[in-house]
């Protein structure tokens, strides 16, 4: 099977990348289809089309796609997409929307290059991978903003803005079936492979903005968390864990950033390198704490309780 039926007219599209897992989601009412997320160019031939064959929905009947947030596997197989489906529909978060719709946005300091002038950077084989990974550029069609209802036939989805992950990261939710499509708006305490074991952190550009997608899915109590790379989280007790790991985590993060601070500066990777043999170690693109680490310095430092010390090499860091 292609597609996993979650709840109501929610069906989950689920596949490997690696020794990940991935997810996009079907909403259907009728002969007509909601998409969240692209996934992968290779996504749509070898997923999200049999899915919606198996579905009954002809590539005519897909009208809208939401696109979550601005990372490669969730929007890569956009281009495919837009061959697919030309009349279909692709928004996101005004955000998000500049860093996916050219790899030159996201490829930059806003997001993926974020790491060099700091000191670190990804494997040449991660940079490799991410150019593939995210496709051909394709323009969007429009925005989507919190509280907003998208609909598909009679189904009604309320757009949840969850930034934190990426500023503009969205989600969705199913009011008649407490459903709460989230993606990676919350991370557990890291990426997992496909037998549960921890494998990459949590990447967080902004601290604030996580910790208020947490208080706010848990707020909402939903009885299922629809996530991209971890298996489905069901039932009250077991969403109730993740929200309280995910908010663990930052606890944790922040905890490993004073520690490792003191009175004379330090540099973001002495500190990455606490935080990940505190907090991991991770065995997969562990640079990604960093963005972490410098979201929790970042907020430490608009809070007062951190100064930054710019220089000729990357910026400093030390207690205020």
């Amino acid at each position: 099977m292609s597609a996993e039926h979650v709840a109501g007219p929610i069906h989950r599209v689920p596949s490997e990348l690696g020794v990940r897992r991935l997810a996009q989601w079907l909403v259907v009412d009728g002969d007509e289809a909601l998409l969240v997320d692209t996934g992968v160019p290779e996504s749509v031939p070898e997923h999200i089309v049999p899915a919606l064959r198996e579905l009954g929905v002809e590539p005519a009947g897909l009208r809208e796609v939401i696109i979550s947030h601005a990372d490669v596997d969730h929007y890569g197989g956009n281009a495919g997409i837009r061959q697919l489906a030309p009349g279909a529909r692709i928004r996101a978060h005004p955000l998000d929307r500049a860093l996916l719709e050219r790899w030159e946005n996201i490829s930059g300091p806003a997001r993926y290059g974020w790491y060099r002038p700091r000191g670190l950077d990804y494997d040449p084989a991660v940079w490799d991978w991410l150019v593939t990974a995210a496709g051909p550029d394709v323009e969007i069609d429009g925005d989507v903003s919190d509280g907003e209802t998208v609909t598909v036939g009679g189904a009604s989805l309320e757009v949840l803005s969850l930034p934190g992950h990426s500023p503009g990261h969205l989600g969705l939710w199913h009011a008649p079936t407490r459903t709460a499509i989230v993606a990676d708006a919350v991370l557990h305490r890291g990426l997992v492979d496909l037998d549960g074991e921890l494998l990459g952190p949590p990447p967080i550009v902004t601290a604030p903005g996580y910790r208020s997608s947490i208080a706010r899915l848990q707020a909402l109590a939903p009885a299922r968390l629809e996530t991209s790379h971890y298996a489905p989280v069901e039932g009250e007790p077991a969403v109730e864990e993740f929200l309280a790991a995910s908010a663990a985590f930052m606890d944790a993060l922040e905890a490993s950033v004073r520690g490792a601070l003191g009175p004379e500066p330090r540099p973001l990777p002495e500190i990455w390198e606490v935080a990940n043999a505190e907090l991991g170690p991770y065995r997969d693109m562990a640079v990604e704490l960093g963005r972490s680490v410098g979201a929790e310095l970042d907020d430490l430092v608009a809070r007062g309780e951190v100064r930054e010390e710019p220089g000729d090499g990357p910026p400093r860091y030390a207690r205020a």
